[in-house]
């Protein structure tokens, strides 16, 4: 094709027509750059392409993310419940000093309850390498952005709090049971809670005479409390978030 074009310069040149010539140079110039223009333009066309299809892995990526999130944090407000009925079934004995414990197993495996708990971690691997990476501009629709950023925000926030404040209430009530239990029942009751047996009476009446653990043990109750109602919030997002990206990937 080179080749061809060069021998019709060659004629124009040999022959003079000069006019002619330059017409035909000018209209060789503007088929190289629609030429360039086409190139660049499939090019792009290339590259948009490759950029949805990173968008629609990294948003399917992100549903199931938000999915086991959704499993993850049932599971703490589920625990969070339960440590706070069973902070509350301590409380109603404190308080009631005469009170008959008729279920002796269900009392202590409440009380230890209390002190059951562990820090918030959730490593949240496409959300990370979305922001490590700078792949944040990848997702078009901007509320949706908004809305990732929001969610992500209140789990860090949620995380911090529940790893400073009541782990540390949970920390202190698992002293006392480090305490008021011997090394022997540490090994029957922390092994097996359903186990028919259990401690020595004296455990009963430390764990219903110790005024610092009435305030400890009502102060779990009251973060359980608070912390299941910002689960239930981050529950709703999660859920509301996940829809959000169905409802996306359903454009593709």
């Amino acid at each position: 094709m080179i080749n061809f074009f060069r021998k019709i310069r060659q004629q124009l040149l040999s022959e003079n027509k000069t006019g002619k010539y330059l017409t035909y140079a000018i209209g060789e110039i503007v088929l190289v750059v629609i030429g360039i223009l086409i190139a660049l333009q499939i090019n792009a066309w290339a590259i948009e392409q490759d950029n949805h299809t990173l968008e629609k892995i990294y948003l399917e990526a992100l549903r199931v993310e938000i999915m086991e999130d959704i499993q993850f944090y049932t599971g703490v407000s589920d625990s969070l419940k339960n440590q706070e009925t069973s902070a509350l079934h301590i409380l109603h004995f404190i308080e009631y000093p005469k009170a008959e414990i008729k279920d002796s197993l269900q009392f202590i495996n409440a009380f230890r309850q209390c002190a059951e708990g562990e820090n918030l971690t959730r490593t949240e691997v496409t959300w990370n390498e979305l922001q490590s990476t700078g792949r944040m501009s990848l997702i078009r629709n901007k509320k949706l952005t908004g809305l990732l950023f929001e969610y992500y925000a209140d789990l860090d926030h949620f995380a911090s709090d529940f790893n400073r404040f009541p782990m540390e209430q949970r920390l202190l009530v698992r002293k006392f049971e480090h305490n008021f239990f011997t090394p022997e029942e540490h090994l029957d009751f922390f092994s097996n809670w359903s186990q028919k047996r259990v401690p020595r009476k004296a455990v009963f009446i430390d764990i219903r005479n110790t005024p610092t653990l009435y305030d400890l043990v009502k102060s779990v109750m009251v973060s359980s409390l608070v912390q299941k109602e910002i689960t239930q919030k981050v529950l709703i997002k999660a859920n509301y978030l996940q829809d959000a990206i169905t409802q996306e990937l359903a454009v593709f």
